[in-house]
């Protein structure tokens, strides 16, 4: 892959990495919505990258805290998500083919709709003694996921609402991200493999997540996390506008 278009998708990778780090979502929007505005890479292959990255920033820090995994909602998510993240991945598969217009509109769509649902006012219920909203959430963030590799929004809205400690949100959606991520890698060989190219340039990228993820624990001391949401939720918007209009236009 030449340097021309490793040095901006590294550049885009690291700011995606640092936003998330610091306001505690969003990796996954940013990365596709950059990557198909700027036209760094086919959105099948972003959708990958993703994937394999996001990895990096939740598997360890799972594994040392399975114990504050809210073991219900987990299993819920899970089990509601699954099946919508293969229809997902499908429409995906299906649009990526001839209907590129049509699959960027729909992008900037759901990016607006979760950046929506992301500033909706998160009031602290009673724990829910019903599955519905769990089920809900898992069944939207499902289709999301199989579309644009980006399972987190409908999960997040639903999860803050608990009376949970922050811990156990912030490791249950890290557990939830952990499993739809290798589950999405898995059926990556049932659709569009991605080229050598573009495996090579995911390891390469590597580093990059990693020391972002750095960058950004020390930067979180410093900066107000208000702030920092505020900023992610305004590039994540425009991005979707532009994407919209980008292609109403053509």
């Amino acid at each position: 892959m030449p340097l021309e278009t490793l040095l901006p998708m590294f550049a885009l990778l690291g700011l995606a990495t640092l936003l998330q780090t610091l306001s505690g979502f969003g990796f996954g929007l940013m990365v596709v919505s950059s990557f198909t505005l700027f036209g760094i890479l086919p959105l099948t292959a972003t959708t990958f990258m993703v994937s394999f990255l996001s990895l990096f920033n939740s598997v360890s820090l799972v594994a040392r805290n399975t114990e504050q995994i809210n073991k219900r909602a987990f299993t819920i998510i899970l089990l509601s998500g699954i099946p919508f993240m293969g229809i997902g991945y499908a429409l995906l598969e299906y649009l990526s083919v001839g209907m590129a217009t049509w699959l960027n509109l729909l992008l900037g769509v759901a990016i607006l709709s979760c950046c929506g649902l992301l500033l909706v006012k998160r009031k602290r219920g009673q724990p829910s003694g019903s599955a519905f909203g769990f089920t809900v959430a898992g069944g939207l963030g499902g289709m999301l996921g199989g579309l644009f590799s980006t399972f987190g929004p409908p999960v997040v809205f639903q999860c803050y609402r608990q009376a949970w400690p922050i811990n156990e949100i912030r490791i249950t959606l890290l557990a939830v991200f952990s499993v739809t991520s290798l589950l999405r890698l898995a059926i990556i060989p049932f659709g569009t493999l991605p080229s050598s190219d573009v495996f090579l340039s995911a390891l390469l990228a590597i580093p990059v997540i990693l020391i972002f993820t750095r960058i950004g624990r020390m930067l979180a001391a410093r900066v107000p996390a208000a702030s920092v949401r505020l900023l992610a939720l305004t590039m994540l918007a425009l991005s979707g506008v532009t994407l919209i209009i980008k292609n109403i236009s053509v």
